[in-house]
């Protein structure tokens, strides 16, 4: 093993609270060597990131270090007061933090952001800092570091911002960087640039790396060590490969499992429902579905979707005396049957969401055609679009913001069936009773708020407001990007057993086909606004056409 840069020993961290301590961390022990990447994975709440901030003296007022030791270059960090923490903190041990959107200034530019990290720890000063500033741009990743360097945060993309954080981080040529979920926000394939950047950044410079993930697939690819999380303690640790070949804890085999990226095949999903709600005679909320093609014998495969040469056009200002236009959607054509999944799979800025407003009736189309069932509605308006809401609803990406925070679990789920006028009161909290119990949450949830909530069962409340109204389509807009990989495999589970007792049909959004392979029946490519690639699930993964699939399916953590 490499010199060690970094001991902890026997480290707990406990917080305050009205009940009691909170014991967040416990009797974690571990090491980190020069040039060694060493990965901490677990669910929220595991104690990964309460680990990582005590190594940087970032712990809230809250928490406090009961015992331990966390020795860095000689020294115990573990009772270092708040002065002397400031010399080491950026210059020595670098923080890569997990959200760019609310880590840099939005008031400053890039440049400046970078030049204070090197004038504050020594690097640089003001003389020098400039051209200073553009090599670590440059060194992190950045195409035009002159350009991005004159930018606010707002400017750039999500994985341009990431880079500009990882020129902040290793401004003071730190010896450990300790990376706290550096790439779940982002793309697949963003993701594995940056993740590769950061790579090479460690090996050139022999600066160890604590990599903080709650996926498996990305410690398995990127670690040289693997340390699993559980309640505060680590439950197992050893290499990549030995945890993954051979894992001794239940805890491990189960995040494994769960894995998108290390599945070989589709998982096979584990929930069934016992009931099903809704559709039954004298059911005040049951809305009778369109008549099927009397052709198709009522079959599973009658379109409840059709899309067809979508396109959708915005303006720019305008530019030598003509007016210009983006393309978003160009040209998009899909069918969903009944009762079935299509995934549109892309990367930020692919015209995914796009899509999914048209087809909600959101947005108005520039071209092309929306059928649902064999209604077009492209053109409709006014008390013809709300009824639409019915026979379409929408599970979106964040739980927490999607919900309202002032409202009680029975408010949010009862509150489609009020707009409406559907049902008494006694009515639509039997309803709320019914829904909360298909989607595997107990009846003590209606009377909570959305912030008492984990954000598997926010996610699971914004399900049941989806099917409230037993919509004939659900589109989901990347529902389980925002999850620990454990209860993604939940959601997905939940989802397809849904699917299965009631017959709804999913347009499935999402940037990581791993995930969209666990619950689409077809799937679509969607890249620059067009559709480059369609077809079965497993057709795709076996032998993708297009560059751009390939590349995302070689994007997936782990599958290399």
């Amino acid at each position: 093993m490499s010199p060690r840069l970094l001991e902890v020993e026997d480290l707990a961290v406990h917080y305050r609270a009205r009940r009691g301590p909170v014991r967040a961390v416990e009797a974690a022990s571990f090491a980190v060597g020069e040039g060694e990447t060493v990965a901490i994975v677990g669910e929220s709440g595991s104690g990964k990131s309460t680990t990582a901030y005590a190594l940087l003296g970032l712990l809230p007022k809250s928490a406090r270090v009961i015992r331990g030791r966390i020795g860095f270059d000689g020294r115990d960090l573990a009772g270092l007061p708040e002065r002397r923490w400031r010399e080491v903190r950026g210059r020595e041990i670098a923080l890569i933090p997990q959200d760019p959107g609310t880590s840099l200034n939005p008031v400053q530019r890039i440049g400046a952001q970078v030049a204070e990290a090197l004038r504050l720890s020594g690097g640089a000063d003001r003389r020098t800092a400039r051209a200073r500033t553009l090599e670590l741009l440059a060194d992190a990743g950045l195409p035009d570091p002159a350009v991005q360097a004159r930018q606010y945060p707002s400017q750039l993309s999500g994985g341009m911002r990431q880079r500009a954080l990882i020129a902040i981080a290793i401004a003071a040529r730190p010896r450990l960087i300790v990376a706290d979920e550096p790439t779940s926000a982002l793309d697949v394939t963003v993701q594995r640039r940056i993740l590769d950047h950061i790579g090479a950044l460690v090996r050139e410079s022999g600066t160890g790396l604590l990599l903080i993930t709650h996926d498996l697939g990305v410690a398995a690819e990127r670690a040289d060590r693997v340390l699993v999380m559980r309640s505060g303690a680590i439950v197992e640790q050893g290499t990549a490969g030995e945890v993954l070949s051979d894992p001794r804890d239940p805890y491990t085999r189960s995040l494994i499992d769960a894995a998108p990226g290390l599945a070989k095949t589709p998982r096979p999903h584990r929930v069934r429902l016992t009931a099903v709600p809704g559709g039954a005679p004298g059911d005040p909320f049951a809305e009778p579905r369109p008549a099927r093609p009397p052709e198709t014998g009522g079959g599973p495969d009658v379109p409840v979707l059709r899309v067809e040469e979508l396109v959708k056009e915005f303006r720019l200002p305008r530019a030598a005396g003509r007016a210009t236009a983006i393309r978003a959607v160009d040209g998009v054509s899909f069918t969903i049957p009944r009762g079935r999944t299509y995934g549109l799979v892309g990367e930020s800025g692919s015209g995914k969401s796009t899509t999914a407003r048209l087809i909600l009736r959101l947005a108005d189309p520039t071209g092309g055609r929306v059928l649902l069932g064999e209604e077009d509605i492209t053109g409709t308006r006014g008390a013809a679009q709300r009824l639409l809401r019915r026979r379409m609803q929408i599970v979106q990406q964040n739980p927490f913001a999607s919900l309202d925070p002032r409202r009680s679990v029975e408010q949010i789920v009862t509150d489609p069936l009020t707009s409406f006028g559907l049902g008494s009161r006694a009515q639509r909290r039997a309803r709320a009773r019914e829904l909360v119990d298909l989607v595997a949450l107990p009846a003590s949830v209606l009377g909570r708020r959305p912030a008492e909530l984990s954000g598997g069962q926010r996610q699971r409340v914004a399900i049941a407001r989806a099917l409230v109204l037993n919509p004939e389509l659900v589109v989901c807009d990347e529902p389980v990007s925002a999850l620990d990989v454990s209860v993604q495999a939940q959601i997905l589970d939940l989802l397809a057993a849904l699917q299965a007792g009631l017959g709804v049909s999913y347009l499935f959004i999402s940037h990581d086909l791993a995930v969209v392979r666990h619950i689409a029946d077809e799937v679509g490519v969607l890249h620059r606004g067009r559709l480059v690639e369609s077809g079965p699930t497993e057709e795709i993964f076996a032998a993708a056409r297009h560059g751009h699939t390939r590349e995302l399916l070689d994007a997936i953590p782990g599958r290399r």
